[in-house]
């Protein structure tokens, strides 16, 4: 599978969620996966803090995968809210200090902002042939698409990890909620969707004891277990988990073995309007008996539902265990 990644890892960034880093490490060290172009947005961390991220890490890993930046902006929502709640949580809990020992990177600047241009260029020049994995807001893959004719017939498939049904404390995610406009963009586009939404990412759970499985095999593993630990101690203390979700990587997860959770084909939004419901996603079964999505939408999405985390677990462990394909990436050049 070719595939382009759209990101908003912060591995190491104090307060931000590892679990982009987990599952890019997981594309790398899956031969079925080629990694064409990893693109970067504001989201988790903001774009030129998920690009610093991603290009150290591919500098320690010896990699020269074509990396762009990307949106740093939504496409209508403030992001000020979002940006205080994001930025400042592990300050407001009073926990920076569990990143002590992870050494700050180097943010850069003055980089050009052209992800959503050459997400385009690489889809049109490889029509139906490159798939995306979006596993932060939608703003990049929303821009590609009012960019470029028939941007959603030519990507092969579009993975999203974002959305949540039925779950009365999480009525509203961190991707569709950072940008409700670019999520109802692209969930209304005729692109094959899979969605991986929090009632299904929730049903994971990666402890401390299958962190430590993993030390020690390989430098990706080691970034791996150094990031991780701290965002598990993080999320047990301000969550109450004994470990972490890890939403992104069963979306990379699911791409590779698909008998790892099930799913059902609905039709799926997210409220755009000023109500307390915006940036809320929903859903409706295909066949419904009072079918209230409008009649413009005809294409259904598939919605992940029940998880196996034992076989999720098992299949992270053995692909990072064996390191790096690097034969996958010995003819790409930045």
């Amino acid at each position: 599978m070719r595939l382009i990644l759209d990101t908003d890892i912060g591995n190491g960034i104090i307060g931000a969620n590892t679990d982009d880093g987990l599952a890019l490490g997981l594309i790398l060290a899956s031969k079925e996966i080629k990694l064409e172009m990893i693109s970067t947005v504001s989201g988790n961390v903001q774009a030129k803090i998920a690009y610093s991220v991603a290009k150290n890490l591919l500098e320690k890993l010896n990699l020269n995968i074509p990396l762009y930046l990307g949106a740093n902006e939504t496409l209508c929502e403030d992001s000020n809210f979002w940006r205080q709640r994001l930025d400042n949580s592990a300050k407001n809990f009073n926990l920076t200090h569990l990143w002590d020992e992870i050494r700050p990177i180097k943010i850069l600047d003055n980089i050009t902002p052209n992800a959503c241009l050459k997400m385009g260029e690489l889809i049109t020049k490889y029509p139906n042939e490159i798939s995306i994995c979006a596993i932060g807001p939608l703003t990049n893959i929303a821009m590609a698409m009012r960019l470029f004719e028939n941007f959603d017939t030519n990507v092969k498939e579009i993975f999203i990890m974002g959305g949540s049904f039925d779950m009365p404390y999480y009525t509203k995610d961190t991707n569709f909620g950072f940008d409700p406009e670019a999520a109802n963009i692209v969930l209304n586009s005729k692109a094959k969707i899979t969605l991986v939404p929090y009632n299904a990412t929730m049903q994971t759970l990666l402890t401390h004891k299958d962190l430590n499985s993993l030390k020690d095999q390989n430098p990706l593993c080691n970034f791996l277990v150094q990031t991780l630990k701290v965002w598990i101690d993080y999320a047990s203390k301000t969550r109450g988990t004994n470990g972490t979700w890890i939403h992104d990587a069963l979306t990379i997860a699911y791409m590779i073995d698909p008998s790892l959770a099930s799913f059902e084909e609905y039709f799926v939004d997210v409220i755009c309007d000023s109500s307390l419901a915006r940036g809320n996603s929903i859903r409706c079964l295909k066949d419904a008996k009072m079918n209230l999505v409008n009649s413009y939408k005809k294409t259904t999405i598939k919605v992940l539902n029940d998880v196996d985390n034992d076989k999720l677990l098992k299949l992270i462990k053995t692909r990072l265990s064996n390191g790096i394909c690097y034969e996958n990436y010995k003819n790409i050049t930045g």
